[in-house]
């Protein structure tokens, strides 16, 4: 596309700005990844986690009413805007134990054995040099303590955003330059868990879950998505361009519709270790 992402990057905080006009003001509206996320890294009440890529407190908010009051969460994120909306749902909450910190994936500064569970959720696939970043996670973990990691899943069981893009790229007459699939990174069977393996993590899991995922006919379902991830190219628009645009995209799920609605598929890959 002809924005920053095509050259192959992306200015979360230009993105910060829809991310938090389209996030809950206070608990998630879609918890069941972070509490598969807050299972799997063995978090409980008192627990000191750090979460990286946090951007608007997923799962960060979760993970800080698991740990309540006697425990710490460090939100970690690369963008200062996402963190002040994090910040606020914190604050929206009553949640005094969220830390905010600004950081990168492949420069992490963490510290050693400090964290009883360290989580990311869709933020890996983004990190420059992964290995060295779950090196850094291992290391940051006190000894026996565990991290979860979450990645999407393949493209053609993700509907929702591969036929969105499909749909905008269509819009605006550009070719998909193949930079976007970097968002699938990991997602083959056994890649996330040769990476914890790799990383010196043991009693390393992996699993893969994919889902019906069903919207409503008639509705603009995609409309949190779209501006989370075109939102500095769809906020131009007139009012009639943006009805032609949502016109395309409808039309692009038709394919999947059934008389219980339209019918996708979501998936996900989840992964563990101990340090």
């Amino acid at each position: 596309m002809a924005d920053k992402e095509s050259a192959g990057k992306v200015d979360w905080n230009e993105r910060a700005r829809y991310w938090s006009q389209m996030a809950p003001k206070g608990a998630s509206t879609n918890d069941a990844p972070n509490q598969l996320l807050i299972s799997r890294a063995g978090i409980g009440s008192g627990d000191h986690v750090l979460d990286l890529a946090s951007g608007a407190g997923e799962p960060a908010i979760s993970i800080a009413t698991t740990v309540g009051e006697s425990g710490r969460v460090v939100a970690l994120d690369s963008s200062e805007r996402m963190l002040e909306g994090l910040s606020a749902r914190a604050q929206e909450m009553d949640l005094s134990n969220v830390e905010t910190q600004l950081g990168d994936l492949d420069s992490l500064d963490i510290g050693e054995q400090v964290f009883d569970a360290v989580t990311c959720r869709f933020g890996l696939m983004f990190a420059k040099d992964a290995m060295a970043t779950m090196t850094a996670i291992r290391q940051s973990l006190r000894p026996g303590k565990r991290a979860a990691v979450m990645v999407h899943g393949p493209p053609d069981q993700n509907h929702l955003y591969s036929t969105v893009r499909t749909a905008v790229l269509s819009y605006f007459n550009e070719q998909d330059d193949g930079w976007a699939m970097r968002r699938f990174k990991f997602s083959a069977e056994g890649e996330l868990r040769g990476l914890f393996e790799a990383a010196g993590f043991s009693d390393v899991d992996e699993e893969f879950i994919s889902k019906p995922d069903i919207r409503p006919v008639g509705e603009p379902f995609w409309e949190t998505l779209l501006m989370r991830a075109f939102g500095s190219r769809v906020s131009p628009l007139s009012a009639a361009e943006r009805a032609t645009l949502d016109e395309r995209i409808a039309a692009a799920f038709v394919p999947f519709q059934t008389d219980g609605g339209i019918v996708l598929t979501s998936s996900e890959r989840v992964a563990s270790g101990a340090a």
